[in-house]
């Protein structure tokens, strides 16, 4: 029986999601739910895997990664197959590089979309021609430059 979450648990998520680091303190008096609640309703997520892990959200630009991008990338799945287990392999692979944000299998001409952040226009080069481009199976790139990030 897959169990739902109700209204508490919208609001103790919707609090955590703006920032996972308050205590269980902080979300009762935010969403008005007693602390022993809001504590089992933490634990209840998490047994259900709604809440799979904790993150940091980082200022790139103090980390000196002013440049952002999108890279594109066209795989030939059989000789990704060959090499390490296909456009599922690849973009595991490529996840693991400390410039790269995400890797999106995606639907159309392009099989992945790479999120990057880089130091800026050689660093990025670099990455894309000497690193992604040398996986087995990459065919094409097409990289796009975030020139306004996060417009809200």
């Amino acid at each position: 029986m897959k169990e739902t979450l109700d209204e508490k648990d919208m609001k103790i998520l919707e609090i955590m999601l703006q920032d996972s680091s308050l205590s269980t303190h902080k979300i009762s008096k935010k969403t008005l739910i007693p602390v022993t609640t809001v504590l089992n309703r933490i634990r209840k997520m998490k047994v259900l895997g709604v809440i799979k892990k904790y993150t940091v959200e980082v200022d790139k630009e103090k980390l000196g990664k002013t440049l952002g991008a999108y890279v594109f990338v066209a795989v030939d799945n059989n000789i990704a197959k060959a090499t390490g287990g296909g456009k599922g392999g690849l973009s595991k692979k490529i996840l693991k590089h400390p410039f790269v944000e995400s890797a999106d299998e995606v639907t159309g001409n392009i099989d992945i979309i790479v999120k990057v952040n880089t130091s800026g226009i050689k660093e990025l080069n670099d990455y894309v021609v000497n690193t992604l481009r040398e996986y087995p199976g990459v065919t094409k790139t097409e990289t796009l430059i975030i020139l306004n990030p996060n417009i809200k």
